[in-house]
């Protein structure tokens, strides 16, 4: 089965750079050090005044940490990715239809959206090996992903989804606190993109929940419920995604042009 997940060339380069980071020097005052002045990963997650955890800071996808491990087709020394299942394991829920045209599409061979510059949207944004970076604001939530500096914006500031969506990659979406959960709802996709790094297409009725959770300083866990009557015969889970923090980092230049990547120089 061939992948084209749209990161083979460069990708170690862009990892390498990514950890060294633009500022050398510069200490992330809000991570807790042990007594030799190391990040202290497994210490409590940072709260916001009013008790909230703190998502903040740059992200990378764990694959050793997530259920999943190489998809056939990975090219041995590329960064690992991750393989996309449902919490179970059991086969994705595709109607008929959708199923033949997944089957079709995967004995073509056929390239992801990000193999032409498009978006990694949800869910195979968080199956890449590249940064994210996670800024809280007033109101907002910012989600920066390095790879040809796509963003997703997730207003908490209590808005509804609007009456008159215009499908786009991301869609729209909303977040809200549940205890420890950040829960984000979106809606309003287009319907080119794809949930894995296989062809997993959806339709514009996509709707998903994503739930964030940082147990400790050092890890994040995303886990998102799939929503589209249009493509599968139930609503489903996926696994959940670990993420590792990167301290003391942060995102890189990283163009695409005319379906090239363009990586900066090291650092």
């Amino acid at each position: 089965m061939k992948l084209c997940l749209g990161v083979a060339a460069g990708l170690l380069v862009a990892l390498t750079t990514t950890v060294s980071g633009q500022w050398l020097n510069h200490r992330d005052p809000k991570i807790p050090r042990t007594a030799d002045g190391r990040p202290n990963l497994s210490a409590p997650p940072p709260r916001f005044a009013d008790g909230r955890i703190d998502l903040s800071g740059v992200w990378l996808p764990e694959p050793n940490a997530t259920p999943g491990g190489l998809p056939v087709g990975q090219t041995l020394g590329e960064p690992p990715v991750i393989r996309l299942r449902t919490e179970d394991g059991t086969p994705f829920p595709l109607l008929a239809a959708a199923e033949a045209e997944y089957k079709e599409r995967l004995k073509r061979g056929d390239q992801g959206p990000s193999s032409r510059c498009m978006p990694h949207t949800v869910v195979d944004a968080y199956l890449v090996p590249e940064p994210i970076k996670i800024v809280h604001t007033a109101g907002l939530t910012i989600l920066l992903q390095e790879e040809y500096q796509h963003f997703r914006q997730i207003f908490t500031d209590g808005r509804a989804f609007p009456t008159d969506m215009q499908p786009t990659w991301y869609g729209y979406s909303v977040g809200r606190w549940e205890g420890e959960e950040f829960v984000v709802e979106s809606a309003g996709f287009n319907n080119q993109g794809w949930l894995d790094l296989t062809p997993l297409t959806h339709s514009e009725s996509l709707r998903t929940t994503e739930r964030f959770r940082r147990p400790n300083v050092g890890t994040l866990q995303v886990q998102a419920t799939i929503n589209d009557p249009s493509k599968f015969s139930r609503v489903w889970k996926t696994q959940t995604i670990s993420f590792r923090l990167v301290p003391d980092a942060d995102l890189l230049e990283y163009l695409c042009d005319n379906n090239i990547r363009l990586l900066p120089a090291a650092q």
